[in-house]
């Protein structure tokens, strides 16, 4: 026993220090001439040193005037101009306006991660601390860049400025939390991971485009050929029930936001993770808060969707590990209309069996009623899937009650192609 703990400790102490081995690699110092040429400083002393001299200048009441980003710039310069002149650093106009953006976007915004967020080609980020980031172009593998914070503080600052914007707080109560924003027009969905339950801080970040693709966007796109579109236009416009399956970052939330953005919002309530989700005008949101005093979960923001009386309820996302908090969508004669976005696996078998468990955990009491509600509150399943760096919809179905008292699990479309079944609702 004594070796085993042994080679665990040897293997923490590795990984410790492989991660402060290459703490400092991409981080190598840009420097500019100063003192007409005398001497060099580097653009992140500069930095601090302009951060410095307008914290100074400028005290609470000047920061409150200053409400826009073009009155704050005006700020910064002064301060950036009023140090350049004292240590006669010489720089270009363009090399002056990167790093009057670059000590904007440290004070007042998300520091470089700002360059990250404003890359319409980046879908994903992954923060594993300060020294190790990945980020994804479009639906391809992470690929992985040169760090960008200075340091673990660095680092910290900004995830904590992150958490606040969100309206989050990380306690080490409460670990591990899933929780969203916008930021420079796009939606971005935070998931982190803190000690003690990890080494080091971990964040993913998803980020939405600007503009929130429609239907035919994605038929261009190669997700899903038209006659698709066809038949979910079909289902968005009747009355039934639909969940939208498919593991993390297959294109669930993202078609789940185009289908809402097809109905109408009034009477519409999303009870969300991370507040992804582009709702059309008249549409309520809630989500998980994370809060100093505790949490307002996903199971109670649902309860309190169902006691507003909606005629739509979307949840993004329905999960395997809270499934109590969809039982009273299941148990309450009635029910709401209900498009759910569930993390779940593609394979008709394995869905099959993956959704009747969630029924039976969701409401163990009810029996097989509950089951039998998911098949008929929800009678169509659409399948989502990341496949050789593309989204993908993968199948259309409909729990189909033939005879008996269990439905048959009938795909009207699979692997993108038409089955030659046919619905046995109505979707005229």
């Amino acid at each position: 026993m004594s070796g085993e703990n042994e080679d665990k400790k040897r293997s923490f102490y590795e990984e410790i220090q492989a991660v402060r081995a290459n703490a400092d690699k991409g981080r190598e110092p840009v420097f500019l001439p100063a003192q007409r040429g005398r001497r060099q400083v580097s653009i992140k002393a500069l930095m601090e040193r302009i951060i410095g001299q307008f914290l100074a200048e400028y005290d609470a009441d000047a920061l409150r005037e200053a409400d826009t980003e073009t009155k704050r710039l005006k700020l910064i310069l002064a301060a950036a101009d009023y140090v350049m002149n004292v240590e006669s650093i010489i720089v270009t106009q363009a090399e002056k306006a990167d790093i009057i953006q670059r000590v904007y976007n440290e004070l007042f915004t998300y520091g470089a991660l700002d360059s990250l967020f404003m890359n319409p080609d980046i879908t994903t980020i992954v923060l594993d601390g300060a020294d190790k980031i990945s980020v994804r172009y479009g639906h391809g593998d992470l690929t992985p860049i040169d760090p960008i914070f200075d340091d673990m503080e660095h680092f910290t600052r900004i995830i904590n400025r992150l958490l606040e914007d969100s309206g989050a707080v990380l306690t080490p109560e409460e670990p591990l939390i899933e929780t969203g924003l916008i930021a420079h027009r796009r939606r971005i969905s935070l998931s982190i991971a803190a000690p003690p339950i990890t080494f080091q801080i971990n964040v993913d970040c998803r980020l939405h485009p600007v503009e929130p693709p429609r239907l035919d966007d994605l038929v261009q796109a190669g997700v899903m050929p038209a006659f698709c579109a066809d038949i979910l236009t079909a289902l968005v416009r009747s009355s039934h029930g639909v969940v939208i399956v498919g593991d993390t970052e297959s294109g669930k939330t993202t078609l789940m936001g185009v289908l809402a953005r097809m109905l109408k919002g009034d009477g519409m309530i999303a009870v969300q993770r991370a507040a992804e989700l582009d709702l059309p005008e008249g549409a309520t949101s809630r989500e998980v808060r994370w809060l100093q005093d505790g949490t307002v979960s996903f199971g109670q923001q649902v309860a309190d969707a169902i006691a507003e009386l909606p005629q739509v309820m979307i949840l993004d996302e329905v999960r395997a590990d809270e499934a109590f908090a969809i039982a009273p969508l299941l148990t309450a004669s009635d029910a709401p209309r209900q498009l759910w976005t569930f993390r779940g696996p593609a394979n008709s078998k394995r869905l099959t069996s993956a959704l009747g468990m969630l029924a039976r955990r969701a409401a163990p009491d009810a029996g097989e009623s509950a089951v039998n509600a998911l098949y008929k509150r929800l009678p169509f399943v659409v399948t989502m899937r990341r496949r050789e760096n593309a989204l993908q919809l993968y199948s259309i179905s409909e729990w189909q009650f033939t005879s008996g008292d269990y439905p048959d699990y009938v795909e009207l479309v699979s692997n993108g192609e038409l089955t030659g079944k046919m619905p046995t609702l109505n979707l005229d």
